[in-house]
Formats: C-alpha cells, sequence, structure tokens
C-alpha cells in the first residue's frame, strides 16, 4: 500500500501527495541507465550493454534521473489512482519531487471527471405555450414559393422595387489599414434584390438600404456612395469605420412572379389543385411550430435544471470544449471563403482573445449537457443496438444524398464510422432525455418518452461536415 494525502482544489482537481521508498528511485534508476543505453550511441559497447557508471558518465546524472522519475511514475501512476479512490478526467501532471526526503514524496495534481449533482428535476413545472399557424404564417409561405419560382425577364427601364439590379461594385476605406492598404472590395459583379423603401433592409449587404440606393438607376449609370459602418455592424473590423463605394449598373432583370393557382400547385410539387398545396403547407407549418415551440420549452426547463443543480469539472475539460468549439468554426469559415487565421485577422483579435470570447458560451453548454446526461443515467434512459444501428442506417442514407462519393468513404472508413454511431447514440440519448423532461414539465407521464423512436421525429438535416 502507498501512503497518499490527499488535498481537494477549488478547481475540481486534487493534489496527491505520494510518499515512495528511495529504494524505489534507485531501481528506477538502473531501469533508465538501460533504457537509455539502448538509445544512445555509447563507444565500446553494444546497445543496451554499457554499465551505469559509463551510461551516467555519457549523459550526465540529471538525464537518468529524469528518466528514473518517469519510469517510477509510470508504475506507481496506476496504482496510484485504484488506492486513492479517484476518478480522473485526464492524466495527472507532476508538480515536484522532494528528492531530500526519506521516503521521496511525489507532488502530482489530477484532473477530476466532472461531478453534477441535479436538481429535484421531477418536480420542475412550467408552462407549455403552443404556436398555432396564422394565415400570415401560410401566405409567407406561399410568397416564398412565389419568389422561388420567379422567371426573371431583362427590361431597359429604371430601376424599381422588387427588381435584380446587376452592378459592378467596389470600395476604399477612409482609414487604411496598418499595411497601409485602403482596398475594402475588390471590383466584382453583384447581383443585388432591390427593396421597397418601407422594407426592413438590416441584413442587407454590405450595408442596411444599400439596395434602395439602386432605385431608379438605368443601365450604364454610374454611382459614388459613402457609408459609416454602425457600432455594432455585423463587420466587426468595420464598425465605426467610413468606406467609398463605386458602382456601375450593367443590367436590371425584372422578376415576375407567378400566379398563385391550381397549375402553380402542379409546377411545386405532386398536388392536383392550390387546396391540395395549402393543406400540406398547413401540415407541414404545424408540425414545424410544434417542433421549435418543444425546442424552446426544453431549452426552458434545462436552463432551469441547470440553475438549480450544482455541476462541476476541471478546467481542463472547459479548455478541451473550448478547443474543439473553434474548431467547429473552420467548415463554416472554410463555406465563407476563410481559414482560421484569416477570421482572427479580419476581426484584429488574437487566438487568446478568441478563447476567452467563446468561453462563456462553451461553459454554458458544457454545464448543459452535463445535466442532461445525469438525467439520463439516472432516469436509465438506453437506446438498444438495433435502434443504433437503425438510426445509423438512416443518418448514413441522408448524408449519402447530400455528400460526394469521396466524402462517403470517408465518413464510412473504420476511422470515423465509430465516431458516428457515437454521436448518433449520443445524440439519441439526448433527444429521449430531453424529451422526457419536456413531458414531466408538463405534467405528462414520462413513459410515454420511453416509448417513443427516432422514426417518429422528423430527420434532422446533415452538414457536408460528417465527416
Amino acid at each position: 500500500m502507498l501512503k497518499i494525502e490527499q488535498k481537494p482544489l477549488d478547481d475540481h482537481q486534487m493534489h496527491l501527495t505520494v510518499e515512495v521508498e528511495k529504494q524505489t528511485l534507485e531501481n528506477a534508476r538502473q531501469k533508465a541507465a538501460r533504457k537509455i543505453a539502448k538509445r544512445v550511441k555509447i563507444p565500446g559497447f553494444r546497445p543496451g550493454k554499457a554499465p551505469f557508471s559509463v551510461v551516467e558518465k555519457q549523459v550526465g546524472p540529471e538525464a537518468i534521473k529524469d528518466e528514473a522519475i518517469e519510469i517510477v511514475l509510470d508504475e506507481m501512476y496506476p496504482k496510484v489512482i485504484e488506492e486513492s479512490g479517484i476518478r480522473p478526467y485526464s492524466s495527472g501532471t507532476l508538480e515536484k519531487v522532494h528528492e531530500d526526503k526519506d521516503p521521496l514524496i511525489f507532488e502530482i495534481r489530477v484532473p477530476l471527471s466532472p461531478e453534477v449533482t441535479l436538481g429535484k428535476y421531477q418536480k420542475i413545472r412550467l408552462p407549455f405555450e403552443d404556436k398555432p399557424i396564422t394565415e400570415e404564417d401560410i401566405n409567407n409561405v406561399f410568397k416564398n414559393l412565389r419568389e422561388q419560382n420567379a422567371i426573371m425577364a431583362p427590361v431597359e427601364r429604371p430601376v424599381q422595387a422588387g427588381d435584380v439590379a446587376y452592378i459592378l461594385l467596389s470600395a476604399e476605406r477612409k482609414t487604411p489599414e496598418k499595411d497601409g492598404d485602403t482596398t475594402l472590395l475588390n471590383e466584382r459583379r453583384y447581383p443585388v434584390m432591390v427593396e421597397a423603401p418601407d422594407t426592413d433592409t438590416k441584413g442587407e449587404w454590405p450595408y442596411p438600404g444599400f439596395s434602395q440606393e439602386l432605385l431608379g438607376l438605368k443601365p450604364g449609370d454610374e454611382k459614388t456612395l459613402e457609408h459609416t459602418f454602425a457600432e455594432d455592424s455585423d463587420f466587426e473590423d468595420l464598425r465605426g469605420q467610413t468606406a467609398s463605394f463605386k458602382l456601375k449598373l450593367e443590367e436590371i432583370k425584372d422578376r415576375q412572379l407567378p400566379e398563385l393557382d391550381d397549375a402553380f400547385a402542379q409546377s411545386v410539387g405532386s398536388y392536383q389543385t392550390l387546396a391540395d398545396l395549402r393543406a400540406e403547407i398547413e401540415s407541414q407549418l404545424t408540425e414545424s411550430f410544434r417542433r421549435e415551440a418543444e425546442g424552446a420549452y426544453e431549452t426552458q426547463v434545462v436552463e432551469k435544471l441547470v440553475a438549480e443543480s450544482e455541476v462541476k469539472f476541471p478546467s481542463q475539460m472547459l479548455h478541451h470544449e473550448i478547443h474543439h468549439h473553434i474548431e467547429d468554426m473552420g467548415p463554416d469559415l472554410a463555406a465563407r471563403g476563410m481559414d482560421l487565421d484569416t477570421y482572427l485577422k479580419s476581426r484584429n483579435i488574437t487566438f487568446d482573445q478568441l478563447e476567452e470570447e467563446v468561453t462563456p458560451e462553451v461553459e454554458e453548454r458544457l454545464k448543459k449537457s452535463l445535466v442532461i446526461m445525469e438525467v439520463a443515467k439516472q432516469e436509465e434512459i438506453e437506446v438498444g443496438d438495433d435502434e443504433v444501428e437503425g438510426l445509423v442506417q438512416e443518418r448514413v442514407l441522408r448524408l449519402s444524398q447530400t455528400l460526394t462519393e469521396d466524402q462517403m468513404k470517408r465518413v464510412l472508413s473504420k476511422d470515423n464510422l465509430q465516431g458516428l454511431v457515437n454521436r448518433t447514440l449520443s445524440e439519441e440519448v439526448i433527444r429521449r432525455t430531453l424529451e422526457r423532461l419536456r413531458l414531466t414539465a408538463q405534467g405528462q407521464s414520462p413513459d410515454k418518452a420511453a416509448k417513443k423512436t427516432k422514426n417518429s421525429e422528423e430527420p434532422v438535416e446533415e452538414k457536408a461536415t460528417e465527416e
């Protein structure tokens, strides 16, 4: 038995003080010398055959001591963890060795596995508000369908609201970059959907209200605009800065919307009449609003439960999740034509600053995840092997409809397939746990959640980043 002293630390780590007989280190020094002799060429001796004194003279006593400490730790650490009875999150860190003591004293810091003390989640009750569909909701779907099926026809008249204007656009910063460059946009051809003056253009590119500057222009017209970006602009590196935009109108296309009739319904799907299409829209909106309301409700329940629970985890776990979160930004950045370095430069921040920025969001997400998984554990929510296999097959089928053949090969490779299985299992457990929490908070029988399967849910849209 080892003599181990434990001291809990505030950051959910354990400080261990372990006593080791000096003879243990002396034995390890002999092993260390033999290991070093196998990888270091010592004149006059075959690998591993040089005596201790020769090896020590060749590499120095410190090298042998460091190797010996590694050997002692490798042999001792599993016993330390077992005898201390702690549950580590990851490997511990050697902080100090007191070589002047007899016995020797090793100080080790070990991050602990997360611990969750749940609040009384069975007692949570919150009012649930369904979201009924309105005539406006249905009309908005019809409007979007008409716009998606609009016929584009070139016109020679001045630009009107609803047109698509094709322009050559370039822009210069009024305040140069650090390298003296003032270029904001190199000249390129852009299509611009021209909005009416009373339309909310908050999300319009390159700035709100830009399209309305084109009203009345004719093909060949040129215009110079100056804009100062707001302090809350989505373009963080441009906040408060002024830029000059030069544009030339090249072409105008009128968007002719189709009539809402039976012929239109037949053109957008397997519908005989406009009434059939309307009935389908109502059905899909009802289901979509139901899922949206239930999702928002589940979020409220989890947030309340997190507030009533005690969640502990080491800083190493949070740091790991932060890096995972930043790695997950890669595909979205790539879709915008950027990598992480370019993104950081565009915002004029460092990697450390990005880590600090995302920490609150990641920490909150980690707490929610730990709480949900603890509920799943206490409620014994499981997914059978046959169910997992079926869910994975469904997921692979959906992926095959969006990914290329090479991407699918990577998804199904030995290295990635188990990850896909694990993610599918984890997501299904979370889904069932959230449903259990929702039904409980609504005062319904939680047994309903255990009986439902993924097949009763709308499939989740997959992204090409599964690989």
